[in-house]
């Protein structure tokens, strides 16, 4: 039997990439979420750990569960995330530092406490990034860009550090799929358009450019297929993107002056 540890496995993405492997693994699933029990009552094979990984304690509480039923994980896949929209000089810092913690620090935590029980069975950690993860900074959107910068930068380190034990490590770029954090983009946009007392005009023409992005959103069910590459190949690529957006990516690659000129006739 092999094991498998997954965060915020409660997401949609999560139940679409947990289900297409769910004859293969023994799951450890940790959510906030307390109906996260419900959603995975079908599974063969699981247990539900109900925390919040950023509270103190918390991974050591996780670690002592799991480590009674095993001690080797295989698979660790870290789906939990946030994201967070707003200006940076309107925001309060509390802003910055919860969507640290979920995002990046929660993830660190985990990979370092977990560290033994992956090295013995040269398992593989998976990190979802986000096509933000290389992007530029987008005004209003730098929160979760920042943090996705972040956790880019973690991966390819950890991954260097660890490849001696015989772990790989690797990260997943989606691009927008149909998930609950599409539609907390929606929530906070309006909330940040009635919030902002310096930006409104500049924040009600990106939220319409984000709508439009948003539309192209996939159903969750089209990343299985790259999960399942990263999972079960016997030498995966160290960087997965999938369902980027072009329009994205071809600014991405302009010299920052032509950015900041796009931008502006953006906004």
């Amino acid at each position: 039997m092999k094991y498998a540890l997954i965060t915020g496995a409660k997401s949609l993405l999560a139940h679409s990439v947990i289900h297409s492997i769910k004859d293969d693994y023994f799951f450890f699933l940790v959510d906030i979420d307390p109906s996260l029990i419900e959603a995975y009552k079908d599974l063969p094979n699981f247990d539900v750990i109900i925390r919040d990984i950023t509270k103190e304690n918390a991974v050591d509480t996780i670690f002592e569960s799991i480590s009674k039923k095993t001690d080797r994980l295989d698979l660790v896949i870290h789906m939990a995330g946030i994201v967070e929209l707003g200006s940076l000089v309107e925001v309060n810092v509390n802003t910055l530092k919860k969507i640290f913690e979920i995002n990046l620090f929660s993830i660190y935590q985990i990979n370092q406490r977990f560290f033994p029980l992956i090295a013995k069975a040269k398992g593989r950690i998976i990190h979802v990034s986000s096509e933000y993860g290389r992007l530029l900074g987008l005004p209003f959107h730098s929160f979760y860009t920042m943090s996705k910068h972040a956790l880019e930068i973690y991966n390819d380190s950890l991954r260097r550090e660890v490849q001696e034990f015989g772990i790989k490590v690797i990260k997943i770029r989606p691009g927008a799929f149909k998930t609950s954090m599409q539609s907390r983009i929606i929530s906070q946009f309006k909330q940040q358009v009635e919030f902002t007392k310096l930006f409104k005009v500049r924040l009600t023409k990106l939220q319409k450019l984000m709508l439009g992005e948003l539309k192209r959103a996939k159903d969750a069910d089209k990343i299985v297929k790259t999960f399942r590459r990263a999972i079960y190949k016997s030498h995966p690529h160290r960087a997965y993107n999938v369902g980027n957006s072009l329009k994205m990516k071809i600014l991405n690659y302009l010299p920052s002056g032509l950015q900041d000129w796009a931008l502006s006739k953006f906004f």
